[in-house]
C-alpha cells in the first residue's frame, strides 16, 4: 500500500543536513512497514534492530552513544556490514530503550553519512520507570538532533487510491467549488461510506482490500481496541492503569452527550481533574485518542485562544470507534440515521484534517447551546467548520456565527455537493482531506 507520507521520507533522504528520522503514530499505523518499505526501495540494504524482539540490545546502547563502537557490535549481530554511505539503520520499538534514542544525537553529529530511522509506539509518553528501588528519570528525546514526522492511520485518498485508482484520479484533481458531476459524486459518497466501515488502521485497510470479508474487517477492529487497553495494563504499576482505562472507555459515552464537553464527573462520580489529568495526557501522547479544545474567541491566530480546561476527546480511528460504539456495518453502508451518527462522522472528518491544518483543530462552544464543530486555521483565517452527517442544512448556532461575525468563508463538510452559497462552502465529506483545494477559488 502506497502512503502519502512516503513523499516526506524522500524530502529527508535527499538533505544535505540529514538528521535521524523518528517516526511518531500509534500502535498498529504502519510505522514498521512504512521504514522497511522505504528502506528497501531507496537504499542498499535494510538493517533492522527491534528492541522488543532482541531486548538485549540495551546493553549496547547503555555502555556507549558513540556510533563507531555501536555498529561493529550491531554488525555482528546481524552478521551483515553496515554501509555508512548507501544503507539505512531502521531502530524499531525503540520507547523500549532510552539509551538508543539518546544514541541518535550522536548518530547525527558522528555519523552524519548514514541514514538511521527509528519508530516506537508510546514515544510520545513520559514514564517514570522503578530502577532498584528508585526512580529513573524519563528519557527525553535529543531535541534540534533528530527530525520527527507524525504517522495518522490511512486517510480516505489513501483508501481510494487503492480501493478505485481511476477513482481516485479524478479525485485528487477536484479543485475549487464547482459541483462534481452527480455520477462521480456518488461514486465518491459510496466510497467513503465503505471507508467509515473500514477506518484507517493498515492491518484492516489491507483484510478489505484483499479479502473482503466485513466480518474479518470487524474482529480486526475488536482486536485492536483489545491491544490498546493491554497496552496500559502494561504498564500498570509505572502508570495509574485503572484511570487510563476508565477514561478510554468514557469517550464514547462522553461524546454521545448533547454537549460532548468532556466532563470528568462522567467517569465515575465524584471523579475530579486532579485524578486523571495524567491518564488523559498518556491516551493523547500515546495517540490513542485526538483531544480537541475549546476556544474564547475565533480569531487568528487560533493558538493564542485555546482553552486548556474546556475540551473534547476522540478516537484516533473511526474503525476503532466503530465497533466501540457498537455501529453496524449495514447502518453506515445504507446510510441510515442514528442519534450517535454525528458524533461519528465529526470523528471521521477530524481523522481527515490530521496534519493538514496550521496548528491543531478547535472547537467553539460560548455556551451550552451555541457551539461551532470545529475551527480551524488556514492560512491567517480562522475558519468556523460544520460538520453534518447527512444532507441536513439545519445548523442554526453555525449560521448564526456567520451572519453576525462575517468570517472571510465558512465551511460545511455534508453529504451534499460542492458548492459556494456566500459565506458558505458546502463540501462533501469524501473531500474533507482536500478541503484546501476546494477552498483556492472562495478566498
Amino acid at each position: 500500500m502506497k502512503r502519502d507520507i512516503e513523499i516526506e521520507f524522500s524530502h529527508w533522504k535527499a538533505r544535505k543536513d540529514r538528521k535521524p528520522l523518528v517516526l511518531m503514530g500509534a500502535r498498529q499505523v504502519g510505522k514498521t512497514w512504512l521504514m522497511e518499505n522505504f528502506g528497501r526501495k531507496n537504499f542498499n540494504k535494510v538493517h533492522v534492530f527491534d528492541f522488543v524482539a532482541m531486548p538485549d540490545l540495551a546493553t549496547i546502547f547503555k555502555a556507549t552513544k558513540n556510533p563507531d563502537e555501536i555498529l561493529p557490535k550491531l554488525e555482528i549481530i546481524s552478521g551483515a556490514k553496515i554501509d555508512r554511505q548507501r544503507d539505512v539503520l531502521v531502530l524499531d520499538e525503540i520507547q523500549d530503550c532510552g539509551d538508543a534514542l539518546n544514541s541518535l544525537k550522536y548518530f547525527y553529529k558522528k555519523c552524519p553519512s548514514l541514514a538511521v530511522m527509528a519508530a516506537g509506539s508510546l514515544l510520545g509518553v513520559n514514564l517514570k520507570k522503578k530502577k532498584d528501588d528508585a526512580i529513573e528519570p524519563p528519557k527525553t528525546y535529543p531535541v534540534g538532533n533528530v527530525e520527527i514526522v507524525d504517522v495518522e492511520p490511512v486517510s480516505f485518498p489513501e483508501f481510494l487510491r487503492e480501493k478505485d485508482n481511476a477513482l481516485w484520479e479524478y479525485y485528487i484533481s477536484v479543485n475549487g467549488v464547482d459541483p462534481l458531476p452527480e455520477i462521480f459524486h456518488r461514486r465518491l459518497w459510496d466510497a467513503y461510506c465503505i471507508y467509515l466501515t473500514v477506518g484507517g488502521m493498515p492491518e484492516v485497510v489491507a483484510s478489505h482490500l484483499s479479502e473482503g470479508d466485513p466480518a474479518h474487517v470487524s474482529k480486526l477492529q475488536q482486536d485492536l481496541v483489545t491491544l490498546y487497553e493491554n497496552d496500559i495494563v502494561k504498564y500498570n504499576g509505572e502508570i495509574d492503569a485503572a484511570k487510563i482505562l476508565a477514561v478510554l472507555r468514557s469517550v464514547v459515552p462522553q461524546l454521545a452527550k448533547e454537549n460532548s464537553k468532556f466532563i470528568y464527573g462522567a467517569i465515575r462520580e465524584g471523579a475530579r481533574g486532579r485524578g486523571y489529568e495524567e491518564a488523559i495526557e498518556w491516551l493523547v501522547s500515546a495517540r490513542m485518542v485526538r483531544r480537541v479544545r475549546n476556544l474564547d474567541a475565533i480569531e487568528y491566530p487560533l493558538s493564542a485562544h485555546d482553552m486548556r480546561n474546556a475540551f473534547k476527546l476522540y478516537l484516533n480511528d473511526i474503525g476503532m470507534l466503530k465497533v466501540t460504539a457498537g455501529i453496524t456495518d449495514g447502518s453506515l453502508i445504507l446510510d441510515k440515521d442514528f442519534a450517535f451518527k454525528g458524533r461519528f462522522v465529526e470523528n471521521y472528518v477530524l481523522q481527515q484534517l490530521a496534519g493538514r491544518t496550521i496548528g491543531p483543530v478547535h472547537y467553539w462552544a460560548e455556551r451550552a447551546d451555541r457551539e461551532i464543530d470545529f475551527v480551524i486555521q488556514h492560512e491567517d483565517n480562522a475558519v468556523p467548520v460544520e460538520v453534518k452527517a447527512g444532507g441536513d442544512k439545519k445548523a442554526s448556532s453555525f449560521k448564526g456565527f456567520v451572519n453576525s461575525r462575517h468570517p472571510k468563508f465558512a465551511i460545511r463538510f455534508s453529504e451534499r455537493n460542492l458548492k459556494k452559497d456566500g459565506a458558505f462552502v458546502n463540501i462533501p465529506l469524501y473531500l474533507a482531506p482536500r478541503f484546501d483545494a476546494c477552498l483556492c477559488e472562495s478566498l
